[in-house]
């Protein structure tokens, strides 16, 4: 499969050996598939890593107990970190164990979510180097090709994570901050605590809520980062925008270009207009069903003013494959309709009914064609 050879990839580059075609495919594989950067990063961090996993922290166990209440849950994960008897074995060792860990990696793939401890060590700022190490982190991935995978945060909240989707927070999340960083897409059920405001970072924006529920959609290669409210209410910062900030009652969406447009000049005689207002939420005709959070009950709906190319991106994530387009009048058309448990082959075959196009599938590559 595509991912297991970004895998082998990956270690291929973690440790010099790859050759330069390699190096080439790699990057191209990471062109198409963005949303693996951070995941390609964290595993280079472990490679690195020379200090190490201080024991008796009560953060630490209590972060432990957390990783192994997942477990019980039956959330299947792989937890990746060196540990003493690498280190003190020395770095070929310690080598020798990561590319097994990593192997390990890859068997777990075939699974849902990948888990990974994230060590650094610090330099002071004398210029010598401490052993300290920097807080620990949980990242949870997704890849394409999977459907909803729900997990449950030390404090009680839930989130379900759609497909080719990293979520990351620290080990000491709910102790005084409630705080993650996400890479592609979300639904978040918050738990009430008016004294610890929870925090979705994205690359565009931040969402600060207290207790709600709300979809968050936020993949690089879209053109837009999407937050959706369902219940509750939330605060939409801006970034890059002077802290400008949007709010947000049930039933209403903001959707803020991925690339920010520079922000207008202000003067004391002219305040500049809202950057984006709130729009509702759309509605599926057939069910009545909210599409922005269709991907919940499995469902992978196209609006009809979304163009073939971007219904393709979804389709990419949705089926695990990749998509491109022999001519671009093709790649405009604006396709509709929905799909639940349909193989790729069905759903192309389905929208083929309505446009005029044609396509070849090469392994997980599908190439769109005029008919």
């Amino acid at each position: 499969m595509i991912v297991d050879r970004f895998w082998e990839l990956l270690s291929k580059k973690i440790f010099s050996e790859t050759t330069d075609a390699e190096l080439k495919e790699f990057d191209d594989f990471l062109s198409h598939h963005p949303d693996l950067t951070d995941t390609a990063e964290t595993f280079s961090i472990l490679a690195q890593q020379s200090a190490p996993l201080e024991k008796g922290d009560e953060m630490e166990r209590a972060f432990e107990r957390h990783v192994q209440k997942m477990r019980n849950a039956g959330v299947e994960f792989n937890v990746v970190g060196p540990n003493d008897a690498d280190l003190a074995n020395g770095n070929d060792r310690r080598k020798r164990g990561f590319v097994k860990r990593l192997g390990l990696a890859v068997v777990v793939l075939s699974a849902i979510v990948i888990v990974s401890l994230v060590f650094r060590s610090r330099t002071l700022p004398s210029g010598q180097t401490a052993t300290t190490k920097a807080p620990l982190s949980l990242v949870l991935s997704t890849k394409p090709g999977s459907r909803t995978t729900q997990i449950q945060l030390p404090d009680g909240s839930s989130v379900w994570l759609n497909a080719s989707s990293n979520l990351t927070y620290d080990k000491d999340f709910g102790k005084s901050l409630r705080e993650v960083n996400l890479t592609g897409e979300a639904f978040f059920n918050v738990a009430k605590d008016p004294s610890r405001p929870f925090i979705i970072h994205t690359k565009v924006i931040d969402v600060k809520v207290l207790g709600t529920e709300f979809n968050v959609k936020a993949y690089p290669n879209d053109s837009y980062t999407e937050t959706s409210l369902i219940r509750g209410t939330v605060e939409v910062t801006v970034k890059n925008r002077s802290g400008e900030k949007l709010h947000l009652i049930p039933n209403e969406k903001i959707r803020i270009p991925n690339s920010i447009p520079d922000e207008p000049e202000k003067t004391a005689l002219v305040k500049p207009k809202a950057f984006i207002l709130p729009q509702p939420l759309t509605y599926d005709r057939a069910d009545n069903t909210v599409i922005e959070t269709s991907w919940m009950q499995n469902k992978l709906v196209f609006q009809e003013n979304e163009t073939f190319r971007e219904v393709a991106i979804k389709m990419e994530r949705w089926y695990g494959v990749q998509i491109s387009f022999a001519s671009e009048n093709v790649a405009q058309m604006r396709p509709f309709g929905s799909f639940t448990n349909e193989t790729i082959t069905q759903a192309l075959d389905e929208l083929r009914e309505s446009l005029r196009f044609s396509y070849k599938i090469s392994g997980n590559y599908i190439t769109i064609t005029n008919e």
